[in-house]
């Protein structure tokens, strides 16, 4: 039995010692014709940016802060597949976290011209970077399930 303890202690040490796992602070944004891209806060920030204050119920609460970042519908823009939002409105971005939690956001809910919600791809929190990588704030949601953290892909479809 104390054998059996003194080999479980180096890996409960090695575990603690090696602390968190980092989360991503860049995502791969795939397109339709378009080789794949990286997508990070000085990308983003070659764009408009806009800032929302957001407040949602997670787990551990009720979660408020200031966002910053680029809307959806601007990085779209940026790539020229929303010129004609008519037709933009059957394409949806699936976005995945590095947990493996996986939310799709409608084109026709971020066109100004239908939903005109303003979803964020968010890089900054109350004006520091944001700890757990890029952000998905979707302010008006109540539940956060929609808010995803560390996003490691952007799959326009």
């Amino acid at each position: 039995m104390l054998t059996e303890t003194y080999r479980i202690i180096p890996i409960l040490l090695a575990a603690l010692l090696a602390g968190p796992a980092l989360a991503a602070d860049s995502a791969r944004l795939t397109l339709p014709d378009h080789p794949p891209e990286t997508v990070d806060a000085g990308s983003l920030a070659e764009l408009p940016a806009t800032e929302v204050a957001s407040a949602y119920r997670s787990s551990k609460g009720i979660e408020t802060g200031i966002y910053k970042g680029v809307l959806l519908w601007d990085i779209l823009a940026a790539r020229g597949l929303v010129e004609d939002p008519k037709s933009a409105l059957r394409h949806v971005l699936l976005v995945s976290a590095g947990d493996g939690h996986e939310v799709a956001f409608s084109v026709g809910e971020i066109a100004p011209d239908f939903g005109a919600r303003p979803i964020l791809l968010a890089y900054e929190l109350n004006g520091a970077p944001i700890p757990d990588g890029l952000r998905m704030v979707v302010p008006g949601d109540i539940r956060g399930a929609r808010h995803i953290k560390d996003i490691v892909a952007l799959d326009y479809r």
